[in-house]
């Protein structure tokens, strides 16, 4: 750990506990560099509108913009030139988040999977039918037998969930079809019994973390 202060977030061990987890501006890099290649990947482009709905403390969040974390140069949003809203991630938050939906009507909707039952219950509707300008729909799981929390594909509307880990502080882009594409350059990966287990070359994390996902050689699927 540096002299220097960092960003403490809470993340979630592999058994479900809370820890806590100091990242300096090199984990904070890589974090945004990792969201920025899902990002772009999942079609947001310079002049889009991102809103937020999950906490703010996130490691999918937290990188979105250098005014979300001190110590981080540039956000992956700053990067690619979109703007953000981050609403933070309570269900009883709802009525709020379809309130920005309609007001901002972004191009892109990020949001924990659980929080989907909710803000459907509060629109009335799909909630991907809110608005034509909505192009993506981005879940986040943490699940990978479940990636998109039940909700089915909308005409016009492109399906994407990010997969994160917290305690490897890891996060792929996957797609419906079962396809998953993450940094091979931010992420070391083995394949053992079946499963994949990562960890972070930005970051200084004792060992391999295993995840959900199953994998066969460089092939990998969600569970």
């Amino acid at each position: 750990m540096s002299d220097r202060a960092g960003t403490v977030v809470q993340i979630a061990r592999p058994d479900g506990s809370a820890a806590y987890l100091e990242l300096g501006a090199g984990e904070l890099a890589g974090l945004a560099s990792a969201l920025e290649g899902i990002l772009r990947s999942a079609g947001l482009e310079k002049g889009h509108r991102l809103l937020v709905y999950d906490f703010s403390a996130a490691i999918n969040v937290l990188p979105l913009t250098r005014a979300y974390a001190p110590g981080l140069q540039e956000g992956a949003c700053d990067s690619i030139g979109c703007s953000v809203l981050s609403l933070d991630g309570l269900a009883a938050l709802a009525p709020r988040t379809a309130f920005f939906l309609s007001l901002l009507r972004p191009e892109a909707l990020m949001i924990r999977g659980d929080l989907l039952p909710p803000l459907r219950a509060r629109l009335g509707r799909d909630v991907l039918a809110v608005d034509p300008n909505l192009r993506s729909l981005i879940t986040v799981t943490s699940d990978a037998s479940d990636p998109f929390g039940g909700t089915g594909g909308i005409e016009g509307v492109a399906m994407y969930s990010i997969y994160r880990v917290d305690a490897a502080l890891f996060m792929a882009l996957m797609r419906p079809d079962g396809r998953l594409s993450y940094s091979r350059d931010l992420y070391e990966s083995r394949c053992s019994g079946g499963r994949l287990s990562v960890r972070p070359s930005f970051a200084r994390v004792p060992g391999f973390v295993e995840t959900s996902l199953r994998c066969a050689g460089r092939e990998v699927v969600a569970a």
